[in-house]
């Protein structure tokens, strides 16, 4: 009986420590662990197909935001952004995908869009 008790508190010992982590798979200490998380989520999301993007107000009261797509370099008119967000809490770094539209331009600096999906971007 003490034997089988020896055991069970060696065990639960064992499985306690094993589940302590304070290193990552690359070896660094916990304390980056934001840095690397979004270093994956970055990986992660382009592996599924969205752009880097950044999102500013513009003057013009035909197209109020302009999307600025940093992998072409390209200005964006989302004619959809308010579907995905309300016009108060508009973040200004997002992660979009979207579909070129065949319309006729609203801006003179942007080319109509419409966003298929987006989210923020913390980075």
């Amino acid at each position: 009986m003490k034997n089988i008790l020896k055991i069970c508190v060696v065990l639960i010992s064992l499985l306690s420590y094993s589940c302590v982590t304070t290193q990552g798979a690359d070896g660094k200490k916990g304390e980056d662990g934001k840095e690397s998380a979004q270093i994956i989520d970055s990986k992660e999301m382009i592996e599924k197909g969205f752009i880097k993007g950044t999102l500013s107000i513009n003057k013009s009261k035909d197209c109020s935001y302009i999307l600025t797509v940093e992998k072409y370099a390209d200005k964006l008119d989302p004619i959809n952004i308010q579907d995905f967000f309300k016009t108060d809490d508009m973040p200004e770094k997002v992660w979009v995908k979207y579909s070129d539209l065949r319309m006729k331009s609203r801006c003179k600096e942007a080319r109509p869009v419409s966003i298929q999906e987006i989210s923020k971007r913390t980075d």
